[in-house]
């Protein structure tokens, strides 16, 4: 595991990884720490939603399972955001929480893109600082075809709570540089995100919060009844994944 230390920024108290990158803003404000994209547009008060929207999603008691198996539980409840459910996944990876939120983050910032089977493209739009950054995810289309990709133009902000919690809190956006293609549906992705809460043992619990329409005609009875399956399929190539790299 990488150490790391706290300095102050500004006005604000940061936790930084050996070698650089700053992980998140522990305490204070976060005056002097850019938050206006290229497009002038201040992601600060947006992002901070984001956060909270999740955080309050992370916290909630009243979630209905939908499917178990060893490894992977997976919840529902119906979302605020749009005529569809949020879904609630957790597991528990053998290995940190700094190792493991690389695996989430996109190309080149992590390794979202080398891992997840889903996924044919995953990419940083833009930087805006070390802990916000818009991305672009393609999914590959599916059915031979029937299914047409999805792709999705996503605002990240990288956040740390207390007790060593990291998250990463996300919600699609627009972006000049990240306009919709040919070849592709765009989706939605409403407030979600992924907790990696340490545990005592040495080992990290992960919970992934996701809101998504996936855009086009499908059913959404069809879509609704793949998601439980679908976030099995991505903890397991998640924990193979970072297994396979060894740990920290």
């Amino acid at each position: 595991m990488k150490a790391s230390v706290l300095r102050r920024v500004g006005s604000t108290l940061v936790c930084v990884l050996a070698g650089g990158g700053v992980l998140s803003a522990v305490a204070g404000c976060t005056e002097n720490i850019n938050t206006i994209s290229k497009m002038g547009v201040d992601y600060a008060t947006e992002s901070n939603a984001v956060s909270e929207q999740v955080w309050e999603l992370y916290k909630s008691t009243d979630w209905k399972e939908a499917k178990v198996t060893k490894e992977v539980k997976v919840s529902y409840k119906k979302s605020t955001e749009f005529d569809g459910h949020a879904y609630r996944a957790e597991c528990t990876i053998e290995d940190s929480p700094e190792k493991i939120i690389n695996f989430l983050l996109p190309c080149p910032k992590g390794q979202r893109g080398k891992w997840d089977k889903s996924v044919k493209e995953s990419s940083i739009v833009e930087n805006i600082n070390e802990d916000l950054l818009v991305s672009r995810t393609a999914t590959h289309s599916a059915a031979m075809g029937l299914i047409s990709s999805r792709e999705f133009c996503d605002l990240i902000l990288i956040k740390k709570y207390a007790g060593d919690i990291l998250s990463t809190n996300s919600k699609s956006i627009s972006h000049s540089d990240c306009p919709p293609r040919d070849g592709c549906v765009r989706g939605f992705n409403h407030p979600g995100g992924t907790f990696c809460i340490p545990q005592s043992d040495g080992s990290t619990k992960v919970v992934n919060i996701v809101q998504t329409e996936l855009g086009g005609m499908l059913p959404t009875s069809l879509v609704e009844s793949a998601v439980p399956s679908s976030l099995i399929n991505f903890f397991v190539d998640l924990e193979q994944a970072v297994k396979n790299s060894g740990s920290t």
